[in-house]
């Protein structure tokens, strides 16, 4: 399999065998650009202009505040607020009077807290790495073989994959990537469903003996990755 600089680390997730490998490569995505937006990016003005356009969401937000880079994240938030003020309230004023327009107010404070600098930065890296991953198996037969060998691809990776795949495919490679795709994961939810009701037994002290097996212990947390996604 030819090796370029964008298709290494889809090979790297790949290669891994466990998990969902779309995942992985988001929670590359992911911590990509929250080192960006924590380092000397956000001294930049446009990059500045975006993040306080956008925001961040709570699970990005959280993660910044539990990093060593409290000042940096400060900073950001501290201009983030003025936009905030700016967009929100400032804008939202009556036309003719000065109270608040509440329809106005309403849809401006959804708009600036149902975005995400991080997330928008993320997902647009992860459309890359979908895209790259379709043409890599329409075009790498090894690569073919190694996606055949995966675990399972979450629900909503596995959507984006046939999202693309519709896209890039000629009809007859779609059929075929499609059904290898979904057995896949359909392989692993039944799988995943059978663990999970030998853990909701094994609280029936007769079936104890279940919740000694790591994987049906884990059953719970597997199924929400699984079913949302996640970044292991």
């Amino acid at each position: 399999m030819k090796e370029k600089i964008y298709t290494i680390p889809i090979n790297e997730a790949f290669a891994e065998k466990c998990g969902c490998p779309l995942c992985r490569l988001y929670g590359i995505s992911r911590d990509k650009a929250l080192d960006y937006i924590t380092g000397a990016a956000m001294m930049e003005p446009d990059v500045r202009t975006e993040s306080n356009k956008l925001g961040f969401c709570r699970e990005h937000l959280s993660y910044m505040l539990t990093s060593k880079k409290v000042l940096p994240v400060a900073l950001m938030l501290e201009s983030h607020m003025d936009e905030a003020a700016k967009k929100v309230y400032r804008e939202s004023k009556g036309v003719l009077t000065r109270a608040f327009d509440p329809e106005k107010l309403a849809e401006k404070a959804e708009k600036l807290s149902s975005s995400c600098f991080v997330c928008t930065r993320a997902d647009r890296e992860m459309d890359h790495y979908v895209r790259n991953t379709v043409y890599l198996w329409e075009t790498e037969l090894d690569f073919r073989t190694v996606y055949a060998a995966q675990e399972y691809f979450c629900l909503p990776h596995m959507a984006a994959l046939l999202r693309f795949a519709k896209k890039d495919l000629s009809k007859r490679e779609l059929g075929e990537f499609t059904k290898v795709t979904a057995e896949i994961s359909a392989n692993y939810h039944d799988k995943l469903r059978e663990e999970l009701a030998k853990f909701t037994r094994s609280f029936d002290y007769r079936f104890a003996a279940d919740a000694k097996d790591p994987r049906v212990k884990a059953s719970a947390e597997n199924t929400a990755a699984y079913l949302e996604g996640g970044t292991k």
